[in-house]
């Protein structure tokens, strides 16, 4: 079975055992396991998150760290996860949490250093979030997760294949799809290994599926099993948020927005002079948390 298209139809064990022998996907950590069951109860115990966290020294550090970045805007530092948690609420701890266990899980020992990779994705959550926040019908938790772990498949499979960094400056320099250049030189790809994660992590069912279809913009116009109207959204989001963050790092953009930025804008009945006032509203605010993490 080709591994793209085994996420057309049901995920089923079978299919996702055969994606496995190749490829070693994490599992969902137990920090996250244990916040989103928490996060089911009707009285979430706060105490009981905090000590969770605390647990884990790095963890607890970093949550405070960013915590008190200008993205979150408090008027007060916070001084203690506890604090953090009070302050934040569990919807902005979980999203903290995600960015901080998704690198120390695909960035351990051994792994490359990915800086490049961990910072556009970092940013790309937060330009998507904020993109969310300026459309009706999708939630802008989602597109922060997703705009976070959209790419996650990049930094297992730059794990697994020595050359796979090769054959994405090839995909991102060449009119083809990203992942037809993958699907060529390796056994699968990003997005297939990517929505394999999320799903590992119970992450969104939309989420799970905008991360697959993420170099498909032809599910803006053609019908797919998956691709619901919060999907379609997600898709759409993700090719505007990654040129604004070319644009912000100043980075080339890549053929694919060149390519679909059209059906992008569509499908969002935006046009470009929309994103040239976005990306410079949001360029204040990527620049404080730019000065902030290299503080």
């Amino acid at each position: 079975m080709d591994h793209a298209d085994f996420f057309d139809a049901d995920l089923t064990d079978e299919a996702a055992v055969e994606t496995l022998k190749e490829i070693s996907v994490p599992p969902c950590p137990e920090i996250i396991a244990e916040l989103l069951e928490e996060a089911r109860r009707e009285d979430i115990d706060f105490i009981r998150i905090s000590r969770l966290i605390t647990g884990d020294v790095a963890l607890a550090a970093a949550v405070l760290k960013s915590a008190n970045s200008p993205f979150f805007a408090l008027r007060r530092k916070v001084q203690s996860v506890q604090q953090a948690v009070a302050v934040l609420g569990l919807r902005n701890l979980l999203k903290i949490v995600y960015g901080v266990v998704l690198r120390q899980s695909l960035g351990g020992p051994g792994a490359p250093p990915l800086e490049r990779f961990w910072e556009r994705s970092n940013y790309n959550a937060v330009v998507s979030a904020y993109l969310a926040g300026r459309l009706p019908g999708v939630s802008t938790d989602d597109a922060y997760t997703f705009g976070l772990f959209h790419d996650a498949g990049i930094a297992i499979l730059t794990q697994k294949y020595p050359d796979y960094i090769q054959t994405m400056m090839r995909a991102n320099a060449s009119t083809l799809p990203v992942t037809a250049i993958e699907d060529e030189h390796h056994p699968t790809n990003h997005v297939v290994v990517g929505a394999l994660l999320a799903r590992n992590w119970y992450l969104p069912d939309q989420v799970v599926w905008a991360i697959r279809y993420h170099h498909e913009p032809s599910v803006f116009t053609t019908p797919r099993k998956h691709a619901t109207p919060d999907v379609c959204l997600l898709v759409a989001i993700r090719l505007i948020s990654e040129h604004i963050v070319a644009r912000f790092l100043n980075y080339p953009d890549d053929a694919e927005w060149e390519n679909n930025k059209e059906a992008a804008l569509g499908h969002l009945g935006w046009f470009e002079d929309d994103i040239d006032d976005l990306a410079r509203g949001l360029a204040v605010d990527l620049r404080e948390i730019q000065a902030y993490r290299a503080g």
